[in-house]
């Protein structure tokens, strides 16, 4: 791999300079940590943007691991390409183009980390497709979950944004209650949600959502 850190550093001032959400420091901090631990062969990413968080993920996973990304910008892809040429793992990346939502179903790999971060209100969506192509102990992460937060006091959100808020409570609320999953939402950032899957629970009945069993929280 090339200066992953000074390449970390130029896209971080790209991303600034041409207005670019990119994952907090924090929340890239967690996205490595989970990473680094889970070894994963095969990760899932929603949401390339300019590839910031498609590199910490390269720099955490297995050796000899690939990444397939999913982003619909042409502008952004070109740009992540070249980052990501320039730290020397684009050859271990897959980028596809297109909508998320459409891209998913076509898949055929199996994978063992997912990482979610793209348009908010279409979370659940994304996780419910790729539901199948899960590894049995596969780990879900979803940045951005608590959305200024006001999914903590949907109330207090301007009319404009409570269906994304309503949509990302629904995402929160079924990797709470599916008994598939433990989950803890991470207060850095704007909210991290990081689920642990285990197939071995897909039998057993689902949970369902009381005010009484709330998400983990850290």
């Amino acid at each position: 791999m090339g200066n992953v850190k000074q390449i970390l550093a130029m896209m971080k001032d790209y991303a600034t300079t041409h207005r670019v959400p990119i994952i907090s420091l924090e929340g890239g901090q967690l996205l490595q940590s989970v990473a680094a631990a889970a070894q994963p062969a095969a990760v899932l990413e929603i949401g390339t943007a300019i590839g910031y968080s498609t590199l910490l993920l390269a720099t955490a996973m297995m050796p000899g691991g690939q990444i397939t990304t999913i982003e619909q910008d042409d502008d952004r892809i070109a740009v992540a390409k070249q980052f990501l040429a320039e730290a020397g793992v684009l050859n271990q990346t897959d980028i596809i183009a297109g909508d998320a939502g459409v891209v998913i179903p076509r898949l055929t790999g199996t994978y063992d980390l997912v990482f979610i971060d793209a348009a908010k209100g279409q979370y659940l969506d994304y996780l419910e497709k790729v539901l199948d192509k899960l590894s049995p102990e596969a780990v879900i992460i979803a940045d951005n979950v608590l959305f200024r937060g006001w999914v903590l006091d949907e109330t207090a959100a301007p009319k404009r944004f409570r269906t994304i808020v309503k949509r990302l409570k629904s995402y929160l609320d079924f990797v709470t209650n599916d008994l598939r999953f433990e989950t803890t939402v991470h207060h850095i950032g704007d909210g991290m949600a990081v689920s642990f899957y285990r197939e071995r629970r897909s039998n057993e009945k689902t949970g369902t959502f009381s005010p009484c069993r709330q998400f983990r929280e850290t």
